[in-house]
Formats: C-alpha cells, sequence, structure tokens
C-alpha cells in the first residue's frame, strides 16, 4: 500500500538533511552551513566566508560544476508548462510574468526535494534507533541480505586532506558507502539506467575522504510515494579509479575557477556516530 502522507513527527527536516549544494564545513569535519551575519542574523555561508575561515566545499558543491543536461532539460520542460498554463495578467510586464512562470516552474522540485529530505530523515532515524518506518525497513532488509554482520554508521561528516568534506547517508567499519536517492514511479525500472556517473563519483569522494582504496559503493532508490519500494545498483570496484580521478580533476578545476586552494594543511579530523543493529 502506498504512503500518501508521511507521519511528520517522525521526519522534522534538520539543517544537515537540506542539499548539500553551497554547503562547507570545517577542517574538523563539522557542517557550516550558516554563520551569523555582521547584522546579527545568521545567512548562508558562501565562498568569501569560506576562504575568510579556511572552510572547504562539500562534494555536491564541488560537483555542481559539472553539466547535467537531463536536469537542465527537465527544467526547462516545467518553465515552458508553466508559461502554458498560466496566464499573463493585465497590465502585467512581460518581465513580471517570467518571473512568475519561472517561481511556478520551481515548485515541483522543491516538493520533491523536501518529500526527498523527509525521507532521508526517516531512514537516519532508523539507523539511529530513533524510528522504526517503512523505508529504514525496505533498506535494512537488503542490508541484511547483502551486507550481514556490518556496523553501520549514519549521516557522519568529514573534512578530506585533498580540500572537501561532506556529510555521508550510511556507510559501514568494513569500507561500503551507501547512498540514497529519491524518485517517482520506481516499479518496472531497471535501476542500471537510474545511475549516472556523478552518483558514482559522489561515493568515490566519500570514501576518499575516510581513507578508503577499495570501498564497496551503493546506489539505492527510494520511491517517494510507496517508501517500502527500493532499487539498488552496486557498483563494480574496478570503476572506482575512474570515478575518483574524475572527481578530483573536477575538486582541481573547482580550486582554479574560485581563487581559492581549499587543500587542508594540516590531516583533517572525521566524526564517526556508530550504530550497530
Amino acid at each position: 500500500m502506498n504512503e500518501k502522507i508521511i507521519d511528520n513527527s517522525q521526519t522534522q527536516v534538520y539543517n544537515k538533511f537540506t542539499s548539500e549544494s553551497g554547503h562547507w564545513y570545517t577542517q574538523e569535519g563539522d557542517p557550516m552551513y550558516t554563520i551569523i551575519g555582521v547584522n546579527g542574523k545568521e545567512r548562508n555561508t558562501n565562498l568569501r566566508d569560506a576562504k575568510l575561515l579556511n572552510l572547504v566545499p562539500s562534494v555536491t558543491t564541488v560537483m555542481d560544476l559539472i553539466a547535467k543536461p537531463s536536469l537542465e532539460n527537465w527544467k526547462i520542460n516545467q518553465a515552458l508548462n508553466s508559461a502554458i498554463s498560466l496566464e499573463q495578467e493585465e497590465g502585467e510586464s512581460n518581465g513580471s510574468f517570467i518571473y512568475r512562470c519561472k517561481q511556478e516552474a520551481k515548485k515541483p522540485g522543491m516538493e520533491a526535494a523536501d518529500l526527498g529530505t523527509k525521507i532521508h530523515a526517516m531512514i537516519e532515524r532508523g539507523f539511529l534507533g530513533q524510528s522504526t518506518n517503512k523505508p529504514y525497513k525496505a533498506v535494512r532488509k537488503y542490508l541484511d541480505e547483502n551486507y550481514p554482520d556490518e556496523t553501520w554508521i549514519a549521516e557522519d561528516s568529514f573534512c578530506a586532506d585533498q580540500g572537501y568534506g561532506g556529510m555521508i547517508d550510511l556507510y559501514s567499519e568494513s569500507g561500503i558507502f551507501v547512498d540514497f536517492k529519491t524518485k517517482d514511479n520506481l516499479e518496472g525500472k531497471n535501476p542500471k539506467r537510474l545511475v549516472y556517473d556523478s552518483h558514482a563519483m559522489q561515493l568515490s569522494a566519500y570514501a576518499q575522504g575516510l581513507g578508503f582504496d577499495n570501498p564497496e559503493r551503493v546506489s539505492i532508490f527510494v520511491d517517494r510515494k510507496n517508501t517500502e519500494l527500493i532499487l539498488y545498483h552496486v557498483w563494480d570496484k574496478e570503476s572506482h579509479t575512474k570515478h575518483l580521478g574524475m572527481f578530483n580533476n573536477i575538486l582541481e578545476y573547482w580550486k582554479l575557477a574560485k581563487n581559492y586552494d581549499s587543500t587542508v594543511k594540516k590531516n583533517g579530523k572525521k566524526k564517526t556516530k556508530k550504530t550497530k543493529t
């Protein structure tokens, strides 16, 4: 049975669950997504702050430099749908109408991201022993069947000496790295057609950050409506070197493009919140 309503009492959204895009980490591996500005109000951390405070960018912040044709095409379609469905009001300037169309076009993506955030939160709470819910049980069943007797660590942040950080969805002490993605209408789909090199690059970057040279990398997709339905893709270990090389080259490009060498001059420190179940 599809879950039409997700229990908000189990899915309160925290800052660390939001998109990592534009996120920053200290050299000790702590998230610093926001800071208090000179006006005394909290605001998003930016590149200028990072340079002053010696922060490192998140993995996905670095990877935002990569072109995403499928995503861009989807955004164009959303904008066109908005322009078709909305009517320009009498006396409304073209500029105002275009702005309104853009705002309307953003809504589906924002709603999907918000639901994905909640599902991520539910899974993490399950691994922390704070909740038993459908997406967690589906993920746990797959992991127990394929990777028994593992110690799993959920939502762990780190800073890599190479000059980047991140928040890892899930990994094990033996070096199995898991990343969760939420999708619509997974029924009958082939997981091989859902994955992109960027997914593997993200997992390889996390593994490098924690010092694993030969990681197992798993992408798990959770259906947004029927959260008991998951699909998974296990990346071949031989491709880790390729994907890590792709990420490290993008990282070097990011440093040059931003005129900021985020390389850690001292060893970064990672934190672990181990949960054995």
